[in-house]
């Protein structure tokens, strides 16, 4: 069985996420047949359960104010268009659109989903772990039950 067969890919959609996206185009020749796609909202005008799902759940939508609204459909579109990309690759593509705590919800996706890897980029900007990393990159590395590829910036 493959060693990757499922990956679960989390995007903010920066430069450093795009990087990362190539590394999980890269993993199909490890055996990757499936990319679950994540990105998480944490930060809306109006305060949403934990978890929800803001593909899936479509009427949340009626209860925002416009200028969110339009944010996550601009969002759903973006993960979209990853997923024509990943399938264009031959891999089967599942997109989550999540609200809340950013590390907490990519690993219940991962957990969800069983994935068998995280791929992630990380934004590094300083001595410690914490800040090497980002503090989201560390928080899923200490909670997921399988392994996390983190894509650093790379060096100009």
């Amino acid at each position: 069985m493959p060693l990757f067969k499922k990956v679960l890919y989390s995007t903010d959609f920066s430069p450093l996420a795009e990087v990362a996206l190539e590394y999980v185009k890269k993993l199909k020749e490890a055996g990757e047949e499936e990319v679950v796609v994540v990105h998480v909202v944490d930060d809306l005008s109006v305060e949403l359960p934990e978890g929800t799902d803001l593909i899936k759940e479509k009427e949340v939508y009626k209860i925002l104010p416009e200028v969110d609204q339009e944010y996550l459909l601009d969002l759903v579109e973006r993960l979209n268009s990853i997923k024509e990309l990943l399938e264009k690759e031959n891999l089967k593509v599942k997109t989550y659109l999540k609200y809340g705590n950013i590390p907490k919800q990519i690993v219940s996706v991962a957990d969800e989903e069983k994935v068998n890897l995280i791929v992630m980029g990380a934004h590094g900007k300083g001595l410690l772990t914490e800040l090497l990393l980002g503090s989201v990159s560390t928080d899923v590395i200490r909670e997921a039950k399988c392994p996390v590829l983190i894509v650093k910036r790379r060096e100009e």
